[in-house]
């Protein structure tokens, strides 16, 4: 049964009645709370402006007394240092705006933490000292909202700068609004461990190093982010998405504004990489998105992007309506993966996408509703649907019927020499290739086995190789093994992710990998390099015959200023290999 636009409506409902109950924000000028008596100064408690001496105790025991009195603690116009933790259990801090600055000394314990019933910050600006080095713990966010904090707000606070998030918050029953969160490395607004009933609004987010509003309800904390609503944001500039939907249910994502990401401008996904529980009961309405994906090293592009890659159904009951998408670096809508995704797409307005409007690929299951929707200057198809789904749509598709049949790739049976040489083995091997990116970057792989290991030989084209950096940022292949071919999606027995540099360095996103057993060499060449290696076998017993999953990819620092800026690889790109095994390739053990 197909979505319809009458669920779509009771959709939008039931998401209303709900955002209804979200706690409304009370906000005064803190010159009238000053006034009236019912603030303590961290003035009072030795805290002097701008002398640049630490103020960390003055600001603690202003709190302190604030709590004790029932009243809010105040941070007068002027630069306050800090290099620890600032918690705020049951209190509100409030300050003049951007004259009232609490600069942190630490960046590893840069948080303002709100726990307890009722806390709140406002009209404070956090600064921090320059950090070039991403950290991921909560202390580390400019402003932490703890577990367990209820009826909490945070508005009108300026954050420039930081290590990690600007606003990571994992509290109930609060509000987000009207701050403005800039340069910070990690998410600009990250909500997570069962958060509820949360509001996003009005907040300016520029140049996050990662997302700059994010949802993400990982397994791991045993609960769903429910009832969010994120509206009337103005985000531009992140590094990676604009806003995203990594698991949640109830969510709502209306008219923002999001310009300039690297990768996709929304993003709705159960993720494998990260173990994210599924989206359900999500509207993305009347959202306008202005050049999407301008970043080739991101993989997660499109202006809606919708990546069902871990949990079976992975998006379910989702609307997304009357939206605008302009100058998409790639697809207007883009749907992959290889879980059920059960959606409907309806008045959307797709503008001069540089590939389809919409795209739909090979693996996607479930059933996809479109109506209404208008494509205009589009590089490909308005319509291109490769996959098996159920789709309705009235806009006939582009795609070609059927598809035949794959062809067949074979590795070669033998044991080259691990020298970076090209033995004769090697011919017997169907050669991989790799896609070519801007630069003319591109590549083939072969695979060779017997039954010790499996062995790898990448032929590289690279007209500027660098190795500055570390892991994917420098030149650099990669293989995606699926031993037993069980496409069970997450890795587990059998499957790894090997990278060797150009460098000669080995490393992997699997924690655990034993990198001490695969014998590598790298030589440099006159037009590029060659990677040979070999990796002892995890769980398979070989035999001539067998199948194994693969992917083959490459990484290129084309600049040399130790950032990757492309990647390759030799499934289709938009496949998320890095998160789903059931979309590698086959390659066969040949005799």
């Amino acid at each position: 049964m197909f979505i319809t636009k009458k669920r779509g409506h009771v959709l939008t409902c039931l998401l209303m009645s709900s955002i209804l109950a979200l706690p409304a924000v009370v906000s005064f000028p803190s010159s009238v709370v000053q006034a009236s008596g019912q603030v303590v100064s961290i003035a009072d408690y030795g805290a002097v402006p701008d002398d640049g001496i630490d103020d960390l105790n003055a600001i603690r025991q202003a709190v302190a007394a604030a709590k004790a009195s029932n009243k809010n603690v105040y941070v007068p116009p002027g630069t306050f240092l800090y290099d620890d933790v600032v918690v705020l259990d049951g209190v509100d801090m409030v300050g003049e705006g951007e004259a009232s600055v609490l600069h942190s000394t630490n960046p590893q314990r840069q948080a303002v933490q709100l726990t307890g019933n009722g806390s709140g910050l406002s009209r404070v600006k956090l600064t921090s000292v320059p950090v070039t080095a991403r950290l991921s713990t909560s202390v580390s966010a400019r402003v932490h909202i703890m577990p367990g904090a209820a009826d909490f707000t945070v508005s009108d606070t300026f954050i420039v700068g930081g290590s990690s998030a600007g606003i990571i918050g994992y509290g109930i029953n609060g509000a987000i609004v009207r701050n403005d969160i800039r340069d910070t490395l990690a998410d600009g607004i990250h909500m997570t461990g069962g958060s509820a009933n949360i509001r996003i609004e009005e907040n300016t987010v520029r140049y996050t190093g990662d997302d700059m509003i994010a949802v993400v309800s990982y397994e791991k904390n045993g609960t769903w982010v429910n009832n969010v609503k994120i509206a009337n944001n103005d985000v531009a500039g992140g590094h990676a998405r604009g806003i995203t939907v990594s698991g949640g249910t109830n969510i709502s994502i209306e008219k923002n504004a999001i310009a300039d990401t690297g990768g996709a401008g929304v993003f709705i996904a159960s993720e494998g990489s990260y173990q994210t529980y599924e989206v359900r009961n999500l509207q993305v309405v009347r959202n306008t998105i202005l050049r999407d994906s301008r970043n080739p090293a991101i993989p997660e592009k499109g202006g809606i992007r919708l990546q069902a890659t871990y949990k079976e159904p992975s998006i379910v009951n989702a609307t997304f309506e009357q939206n605008t998408i302009t100058d998409s670096a790639d697809s207007g809508i883009l749907i992959l993966g290889s879980a059920s995704i059960q959606a409907f797409f309806a008045r959307n307005e797709i503008v001069n996408p540089a590939n389809h409007g919409v795209h739909i690929l090979k693996t996607v299951i479930g059933q996809l509703n479109f109506s209404g929707n208008a494509v205009q200057g589009e590089g490909g198809f308005p319509f291109y649907n490769q996959s098996q789904a159920q789709v309705f749509s009235d806009v006939p598709n582009s795609a070609p019927p059927g598809g035949g049949e794959e062809d067949d790739y074979a590795a070669a049976r033998g044991t080259p020499r691990i020298d970076g040489l090209v033995d004769d083995l090697w011919s017997n091997a169907t050669p991989l290739a790799l896609n070519t990116d801007a630069n003319g970057t591109t590549g083939t792989v072969r695979i060779a086995w017997d039954d010790n290991a499996l062995y790898y030989l990448f032929e590289m084209t690279d007209a500027t190789p660098n190795a500055l950096a570390a892991d994917e940022h420098n030149d650099s292949v990669e293989v995606w093994v699926d031993e037993l071919n069980t496409k069970n999606g997450t890795r587990t027995v059998g499957d790894y992710q090997l990278r060797v540099g150009y460098d000669g360095v080995l490393s992997s996103a699997m924690r655990g990998f034993n990198l001490s057993k695969v014998t590598k060499a790298v030589i440099q060449r006159e037009g590029g390099y060659t990677v040979e290696f070999a990796v002892p076998y995890t769980a398979l017993a070989p035999q001539a015959g067998d199948v194994i999953g693969f992917n083959a990819s490459a990484n290129d620092d084309s600049n040399g200023d130790g950032r990757r800026d492309t990647y390759l690889s030799w499934v289709d790109k938009n496949l998320p290999y890095w998160a789903d095994t059931r979309v590698y390739g086959e390659v066969t053990l040949e005799n």
